[in-house]
């Protein structure tokens, strides 16, 4: 239930309409469970999709599991990683191929667009870390890209 509301909260921020009242019944939910849902999508996506792809989704993740976000910020965070990971969506990749991750990357950059403010530095090298640790270190001109402190 709380993963549709989201999505349609998501739905009617894009198309720039309140969802007040859908917004209230987000208030108290228990957002660590919900993040943890979104963690097993997020790593059942990222075998299938790769690396860059699954940055954004680690972003997301990492953002949502902050402190400072107001309610429609982590509604739209969750249903935004939901949207990315889950298979069906509005276009299915499996149907809509090239179409079908277009949504996707039109939803993800949307959502990206909202919330940066909240990205901090400390978020994005969560995500390059658990890249690393799931994927190997990237290579950039020959030399490891690692942790700088």
């Amino acid at each position: 239930m709380i993963t549709t509301i989201c999505l349609i909260i998501l739905v009617f921020a894009i198309l720039h309409k309140p969802a007040g009242r859908l917004l209230d019944s987000l208030k108290g939910v228990d957002w660590k469970k919900f993040s943890d849902s979104a963690w097993l999508r997020i790593k059942q996506f990222a075998y299938k999709a790769g690396r860059g792809a699954t940055r954004i989704l680690l972003i997301f993740y990492y953002t949502l599991t902050g402190e400072q976000l107001t309610t429609l910020e982590k509604a739209l965070l969750y249903a935004g990683i939901i949207y990315i990971a889950v298979p069906h969506d509005l276009l299915p990749r499996r149907i809509f191929g090239l179409l079908g991750l277009v949504d996707d990357a039109a939803v993800g950059a949307w959502v990206y667009d909202r919330i940066r403010k909240n990205i901090s530095p400390a978020v994005l090298q969560k995500a390059e870390d658990t890249l690393n640790e799931w994927f190997g270190a990237e290579k950039v001109r020959g030399t490891d890209v690692r942790r700088v402190d």
